[in-house]
């Protein structure tokens, strides 16, 4: 390992590390009601930065994953299918809902809205996304990890 990846691993730790001590003292110490959304999102933020530093690098790599590293990658995916795709079906029956009702030629424009927020929710919680920005590649990205994760 190169210096810089040192010096980005023990960041990221640290990173993690207070993440998770902040989103502790929202849920044992705090008492208004955001506190549980705060340190769900906090939690979430601690596990993307102990990916980043524990397991990142590793995708291309012919290393078989260790026990750990697939724990964390099931956790994700089916964390990220059963938010995501509850996201696709919620955005999807707003779809439906406007869709009953629909009189005016501004309803066509939310229902729109809602039905492609239902496809993108549902894409990314089939496929995941890739390295890229675009669409372009979260098939083959979403292959590669398969294989890799089997």
């Amino acid at each position: 390992m190169e210096r810089w990846e040192i010096i980005e691993r023990n960041v990221l730790f640290v990173v993690a590390a207070g993440l998770l001590g902040w989103s502790a003292w929202l849920f044992f110490f705090k008492t208004n009601p955001e506190r549980i959304v705060g340190g769900a999102f906090l939690l979430l933020c601690a596990y993307w930065a102990l990916w980043q530093a524990l397991y990142e690098d590793k995708l291309g790599s012919a290393e078989l994953p260790s026990r750990g590293e697939r724990l964390m990658v099931a956790v994700w995916l089916w964390g990220r299918r059963f938010l995501l795709g509850g996201i696709s079906v919620v955005m999807g029956l707003g779809a439906w809902y406007f869709g009953q009702s629909a009189q005016v030629p501004g309803d066509f424009g939310v229902i729109s809205l809602f039905g492609f927020l239902s496809l993108m929710a549902g894409w990314v919680a089939v496929f995941g996304a890739g390295r890229s920005k675009s669409m372009g590649d979260d098939r083959s990205v979403h292959k590669e990890r398969m294989r890799r994760y089997k």
